[in-house]
């Protein structure tokens, strides 16, 4: 057991060692379900990214679950631009249980803090880096598409950019299997994604497919080479809206450098219907391979060739020859014509004329020198342009008299960020968001850090990273939730307003998706980013997951958990084959007293049926599921109390043996379900 002490929602904690082998050493980010540290392997001895499931979520199953999901989803990605998943545990500290993922640990800004840091310094992406990162994107989202994962929430947050321009994804948290997803008529689903980002489908409540990854990829080189989302709007509604039906504004007309044939792959990956777009991310990293390649070919053929210069006797005399033939031939079509038109005549004529044209001959080497001079003579270098004025508020960076000289920081907490922005820039300096920390208090973003001391000298066009605080919108959570049933129009309405939406199933009898609360409550200030829990109805259903060898008990379903003596108890069972049973066994299903010593009723003992039909065991293969219904007559003279309901499976050798409880209770392998209430 560890000593680390529970935090509350973020903060370092005092004393963070984790199973006696992680130590948690700096807060590296802050989101709605868990907190990531800087922290180092003792026992490899290595830096490494450390998520913390939050401890306020720590005991709820469902937060459990999807945290271990995207530990499960990542650690069998391995791909140079995905981040590493090294290691995934829990620990128990005082009585409650923490979870945990080890990860690599990616020195660098993810692709949203570089893409703020280049607007607010006027250096946008150039058409390369944006190709370049974007095919990096799909490189490691294909890989993932070729494994049957979907990553359902790609954004510049999820993209860690390293110093070398290395991309690597990350946050796989949400990700789903998309080949094979059983039962998914009975999985309650949320609308995963970020508005500014996710694909159509996804806004309409759909679920998503490599195609919605695709175009969330499509928004991302889209903001890279516009320098701004393709639809933006603060409400978010609107939001959702402008990515179904409106056409993003053209990108040459923001970026004129962007070529039609670029655009059109970025509109491409951006149309409305995911069938238009690019099948998969590994489609996509094909399509900016060649792209990029094509476009450093035309770089190649539009290059002059290069040529050592020749030795300056050789060039005149290779131009002196030029010359000499240039003036034979001159000479000799001047006689030719001579010689047509004039068949008769003079010699001395002939002689004149041929006379003048040497002279004329001449007359060109004065010029040619010249011509000769200036090509060997280098090329003179442009006056060097005046000093123009600074621009309103900046003050003149200060001369630089030698490479030691050194630059003093000023003091920039309390600052907003465009102060201290445009202050560092006065200096030949520059800013680096490593941080944002939501702060109640924060009006705009403000410097709440500088990782460099004010007064501190440091080198011009040093770069000074900042932890700045960021004002938290909150929106109101709606009312005239509870009652109504959690489909995609409500999921999708959750998520629009932004917010993490995760739906926990308890058990209650009234229709299965019923919505029985939400946290925080109706008409609550909730902010954006942060979790709204909507629990809704299992419709009688307990989840139970009880081993028997080929066989697990996965559920049972009630109809209600009250009764009358007399009354016919009906319930649900629901089977799966984890492999070819091969045997034939039958199903018993008994009304226990509440001490579970004795048996008050019984059901018909027989082989299982689906839906009413047979479904021998013998049949079943490896996933077979089977949904079997079981009647059971109460008692008339049944005194008030908790009864058992208990059932097993045997054949001539016994009762299938229970290896694995999970969720139930079991006495001589027979698995108790759920105690009734008769009153």
């Amino acid at each position: 057991m560890s000593s680390l002490q529970p935090d509350a929602g973020g903060a370092a904690p005092s004393i963070a060692v984790l199973n006696e082998r992680y130590r948690l050493l700096a807060t590296l980010a802050a989101g709605g379900m868990a907190t990531v540290y800087k922290g180092q392997d003792m026992l490899l001895n290595r830096l490494v990214a450390i998520k913390l499931l939050r401890d306020r979520y720590a005991g709820d199953p469902q937060f459990v679950q999807r945290f271990r999901q995207e530990a499960q989803a990542a650690a069998n990605l391995n791909h140079p631009n995905i981040v590493t998943v090294y290691d995934v545990g829990r620990d128990v500290l005082s009585g409650r249980e923490r979870h945990y993922i080890v990860m690599e640990l990616v020195e660098g800004q993810d692709l949203k803090q570089v893409l703020r840091w280049r607007a607010a310094n006027g250096q946008p992406f150039s058409i390369e880096e944006a190709v370049d990162t974007a095919r990096q994107i799909c490189e490691g989202v294909g890989y993932a598409h070729r494994r049957g994962l979907v990553h359902c929430d790609l954004k510049p947050q999820n993209v860690l950019l390293t110093p070398e321009g290395q991309a690597k994804v990350t946050d796989f948290g949400i990700a789903r299997a998309y080949t094979v997803i059983p039962n998914a008529d009975e999985r309650a689903d949320t609308v995963w994604g970020s508005p500014q980002y996710y694909a159509p489908e996804q806004a309409a409540g759909a679920a998503p497919t490599p195609a919605s990854d695709v175009y969330s990829i499509g928004v991302m080189l889209y903001e890279m080479l516009a320098g701004r989302l393709p639809f933006e709007s603060s409400d978010p509604l609107r939001l959702a809206q402008m990515h179904q039906v409106v056409l993003p504004p053209p990108l040459h007309a923001l970026n004129p450098s962007v070529s039609p044939q670029l655009e059109s792959i970025v509109m491409r990956a951006l149309a409305k219907d995911a069938a238009q777009r690019y099948r998969d991310a590994n489609d996509f990293a094909r399509v900016l391979s060649a792209y990029a390649l094509q476009g450093e070919e035309q770089t190649l053929v539009n290059l002059p060739p290069v040529k050592p210069p020749p030795r300056p006797a050789a060039a005149a005399e290779k131009q002196r020859a030029t010359a000499d033939a240039s003036m034979s031939r001159g000479v000799l079509t001047a006689s030719s014509t001579i010689a047509s038109s004039q068949t008769s005549g003079p010699d001395i004529l002939l002689w004149l004329l041929a006379a003048v044209a040497f002279l004329c001959v001449l007359g060109l080497i004065p010029l040619y020198v010249l011509v000769y001079q200036a090509y060997q003579a280098p090329p003179a270098r442009p006056a060097p342009a005046l000093p123009t004025t600074a621009p309103p508020n900046v003050t003149p960076s200060p001369p630089i008299a030698d490479g030691n000289s050194k630059v003093k920081l000023p003091s920039l907490v309390g600052k907003t960020l465009e102060e201290a922005t445009r202050e560092l820039a006065s200096l030949g300096l520059q800013v680096r968001v490593i941080e944002e920390r939501p702060d109640d208090d924060a009006t705009q973003p403000f410097v709440l850090e500088q990782r460099t001391p004010p007064d501190a000298p440091v080198e011009p066009g040093a770069v000074v990273e900042v932890v700045i605080g960021k004002p938290i919108e909150r929106r109101e959570v709606p009312s005239g939730l509870i009652g109504r049933t959690m489909d995609a129009a409500i999921s999708q309405t959750l998520v629009a307003l932004g917010w993490n939406v995760v739906v926990a199933e308890a058990l209650d009898f009234t229709p299965r998706g019923t919505i029985l609360a939400v946290q925080p409550p109706e008409g609550s200030k909730l902010a954006i980013s942060e979790t709204l829990t909507v629990t809704v109805s299992s419709g009688g259903r307990i989840a139970l997951n009880v081993g028997m060898g080929p066989v697990t008990l996965e559920a049972v379903t009630l109809q209600r958990a009250t009764y009358l003596p007399g009354q016919v108890v009906q319930f649900r069972v629901t089977w799966r084959a984890d492999r070819p049973v091969g045997r034939d066994y039958k199903v018993g299903w008994y009304l226990f007293n509440p001490e579970r010593t004795a048996v008050l009723a019984q059901g018909e003992d027989r082989a299982p049926q689906h839906n009413g039909l047979p479904a021998p065991t013998s049949a079943w293969s490896s996933g077979t599921l089977v949904e079997d219904t079981y009647t059971l007559r109460i008692p008339d003279n049944l005194l008030p109390g908790a009864y058992p309901l208990a059932v097993g499976m045997y054949d001539s050798d016994g009762r299938l043996r229970v290896v694995n409880p999970g969720n139930a209770s079991a006495i001589n392998d027979l698995i108790f379900l759920y105690s009734i209430v008769v009153q």
